[in-house]
């Protein structure tokens, strides 16, 4: 075939519609990408929800001032600028749930304008990859679980395998493991609360700079529906099909009723099987524990290494990476502004953490100095529960709401025999029943 024309293929004239002419370098070329991209990101397929588009020429794609015909509300905790912040002030439009856009919010620096960066992020992205895998899954038979006959595969007296028994050794390619791949010779990747916030901060500053960032006011459904739930995302535009962009949800209720449980409708609403995941409003993970370090306990079925897993639901680089837009309502940027609180100042140099309470930034609710914070449903209807119960516990000497307070004449011993605790003043026993 290649033989008929000498010169390539330059001296056939070409097909009009089927082969390709350069027409110069002012030709546009649709559809062409120099990267292989199976899903093209760009502002024309995936719209940025930011006012403004990405850009080098802005420090990031939202405003930057208040506007003066919108209502503005302030952060909930002081701004710090710590050392990886960007300078600029951050504030987004907040829409309700008609796609209007109803007033401005102040971002915190320390939590949306972390600059992100590679290596970070990759461990957060690498630690997911691997702590998301089925364990249980992984089981493979050991030399001495492997059942064997005992007949002699072939004889020895032909061409063949001499003596090599049936194959189910380890010394053999096709045979079994000596270790084994058994989920208790796995190991569960450990990720400690300083790596985890660091890098989740950068991801979220990373959702905001590509302008994939959307404040909403509440997530909240008409009726606990799947079609409720996709008329909503119809209105506000979020394509949640498994083909589109995507959308991840951080739901922490509104701004006067912040709740650390999702908004019920909403959560049965969102069980939809396209690209959509509800998270929840904290960026944090728990201390990692593992009971089992030196391996005291022999026999145990899970994996080594950290017990405490970082669940499923929370924010992390593989759905921040794999979903287009991040919507977080304002509830949620409560808890996470309170929950960053304590890191952010303890990140401040010890020159700048002494002028802190000249500055006002320690004021306290506990000692009067301002108004106390809004805190969640939950901790406000516990806190409200302990307010109206605190009487029940002071006829009581282990009354948690004053401890102590007769520790200047008594001592308290423990029976172990009965299982009570004993009251004793000047070594004579006071008590005669459980006081707990």
């Amino acid at each position: 075939m290649y033989d008929s024309r000498s010169s390539g293929v330059h001296d056939v004239a070409p097909r009009d519609g089927v082969d390709f002419m350069y027409e110069g370098p002012q030709q546009v070329l649709p559809g062409a990408h120099p990267l292989p991209l199976f899903h093209p990101d760009n502002s024309v397929t995936r719209p940025p929800v930011s006012p403004y588009l990405p850009s080098p020429q802005r420090p990031h794609p939202y405003f930057t001032t208040e506007l003066p015909e919108l209502p503005h509300f302030q952060t909930t905790r002081p701004i710090v600028y710590t050392v990886g912040t960007m300078k600029q002030r951050i504030v987004a439009p907040v829409f309700d749930l008609a796609n209007n856009v109803t007033h401005t919010r102040e971002l915190d620096p320390f939590i949306f304008g972390f600059y992100p960066e590679t290596e970070e992020m990759a461990k957060n992205l690498s630690y997911w990859l691997v702590r998301c895998q089925n364990f249980s899954s992984k089981w493979d038979y050991e030399n001495r679980e492997i059942w064997r006959k005992a007949k002699k595969n072939w004889p020895n007296t032909g061409m063949g395998m001499a003596r090599v028994g049936d194959r189910k050794n380890h010394a053999h390619p096709w045979g079994a493991h000596s270790k084994p791949v058994k989920p208790w010779n796995l190991l569960m990747p450990t990720m400690d609360v300083k790596t985890w916030s660091k890098s989740n901060r950068m991801l979220v500053t990373l959702k905001m700079l590509q302008g994939k960032l959307q404040i909403v006011e509440r997530l909240t459904l008409p009726e606990p529906t799947q079609e409720a739930y996709l008329q909503l995302c119809r209105t506000m535009g979020w394509d949640v099909r498994h083909k589109g962009g995507g959308a991840l949800f951080m739901d922490g209720g509104s701004r006067l009723t912040p709740s650390s449980e999702y908004d019920r409708a909403f959560f049965f609403g969102s069980f939809f099987n396209g690209r959509n995941k509800l998270v929840r409003p904290t960026l944090l993970c728990d201390e990692p524990y593992d009971y089992n370090r030196t391996s005291s306990k022999a026999r145990t079925k899970g994996p080594k290494g950290q017990k405490n897993p970082i669940p499923i639901n929370r924010f992390n680089a593989y759905d921040a990476l794999t979903h287009d837009t991040l919507i977080i309502t304002e509830g949620a940027l409560l808890q996470l502004e309170d929950e960053m609180y304590t890191h952010k100042l303890a990140m401040l140099p010890p020159h700048i953490r002494a002028q802190l309470p000249e500055r006002g930034f320690l004021d306290s609710e506990v000692l009067g100095d301002v108004p106390p914070a809004l805190q969640t449903v939950q901790m406000e209807a516990a806190a409200r529960t302990e307010e109206a119960e605190q009487a029940m516990y002071a006829p009581y000497y282990d009354n948690p709401y004053h401890p102590w307070q007769d520790e200047g004449e008594a001592s308290y011993a423990v029976d172990a025999v009965e299982g009570t605790v004993q009251r004793y003043i000047k070594s004579r026993k006071t008590s005669w029943a459980m006081l707990s």
